[in-house]
C-alpha cells in the first residue's frame, strides 16, 4: 500500500525534474541565440569605426558633412537650404550604408547587414529626392534654368544612378521573384556593387563641383581643395575595404 502510494510522488519528481531540464536548455538556446546576434551586430559595428580602414573612411565621412554643414548654417536658412542640407546628409548615410558591409562573411552578417544597408540607402534616395523637389520648386519660382552648370547636369546624373540602384537593390533582396527567381536576382548583386560605387563617387564629384558655382562662391564660401581632400580620404578609406571578387564577373570568350 505504502508503495503504491509513493509511486505518483516518483512519476511527479520525475516530470518536475524534465521540465527543469527543458527549461533550462531554453534559457541557454535563448542565450545562444542573444550572444550570436550580439556577436553580429558587433561585427557590423566594428565594420563601421573599428578598424583602420573604416576610421578613415569615417574621418573623411564626417569631414565632408560637418564642413559642408557649417557653411551652411552659418549663412541665413532659406527655402534653397534644404538642397545642399539634405543632399549633404543624404551623401553622409550613402557613405555609412557602404561601411557597413564592407565586408560581411556569415550568411546572419550578410543578412543583417543587407537589411541596415537598405533602410540606410532608402533613407538617403528620400533625401536626395526631397533636395532634388526643393531645387525644381526653387529654380520654378524664380524662373531660372534647369541645368544649366555642370554641378546641375553633374547632380542630375548621379541621382539617376542613385535612384536607379536603390530600386534595384531593394527589389533584388525584399522581393526578388520578380527576376524569375533568388538565385537570378543574387546574380545582379555585382552590378547593385559596381552602380553603388559609381554613384557614390559621383556624389563625392557633384559635391566638389558645387563649390564653383556662383552661389558657393557668393553665400557659402566652400573651398574645392578642402572639400576634394576630405573626398580622397573617405575614398582611400573605402577602396582598401573592396574585395574584388564580391563582384564575380564572367566574360565570355569568343
Amino acid at each position: 500500500m505504502s508503495s503504491g502510494e509513493g509511486q505518483p510522488l516518483l512519476a511527479q519528481s520525475d516530470l518536475q525534474d524534465t521540465l527543469e531540464v527543458m527549461a533550462s536548455s531554453d534559457r541557454q538556446s535563448l542565450r545562444s541565440v542573444n550572444s550570436e546576434s550580439s556577436d553580429i551586430a558587433i561585427g557590423l559595428r566594428k565594420n563601421l569605426y573599428s578598424t583602420r580602414s573604416s576610421i578613415i573612411a569615417q574621418v573623411g565621412a564626417i569631414g565632408i558633412f560637418l564642413y559642408i554643414f557649417y557653411h551652411i548654417m552659418v549663412n541665413d536658412i532659406i527655402f534653397f537650404t534644404g538642397h545642399p542640407a539634405l543632399n549633404n546628409f543624404a551623401i553622409f548615410a550613402l557613405t555609412q550604408s557602404i561601411i557597413l558591409v564592407q565586408p560581411t562573411s556569415t550568411a546572419a552578417e550578410k543578412q543583417l547587414g543587407a537589411t541596415v544597408h537598405g533602410i540606410f540607402n532608402v533613407i538617403a534616395a528620400t533625401a536626395f529626392f526631397s533636395a532634388l523637389s526643393i531645387i525644381f520648386i526653387n529654380k520654378a519660382a524664380h524662373q531660372g534654368i534647369h541645368f544649366q552648370s555642370a554641378h546641375a547636369r553633374l547632380g542630375l546624373l548621379t541621382y539617376i544612378l542613385l535612384f536607379a540602384n536603390v530600386l534595384l537593390g531593394v527589389t533584388q533582396y525584399w522581393t526578388p521573384y520578380i527576376f524569375g527567381s533568388v538565385n537570378r536576382a543574387k546574380s545582379l548583386y555585382k552590378y547593385h556593387r559596381v552602380v553603388g560605387y559609381v554613384s557614390l563617387a559621383f556624389s563625392f564629384l557633384t559635391a566638389a563641383v558645387s563649390t564653383t558655382t556662383a552661389y558657393n562662391r557668393s553665400t557659402f564660401g566652400m573651398n574645392f581643395g578642402v572639400l576634394f581632400g576630405m573626398i580622397i580620404i573617405t575614398s582611400i578609406g573605402l577602396a582598401v575595404r573592396i574585395r574584388p571578387q564580391k563582384f564575380q564577373f564572367k566574360f565570355r570568350r569568343s
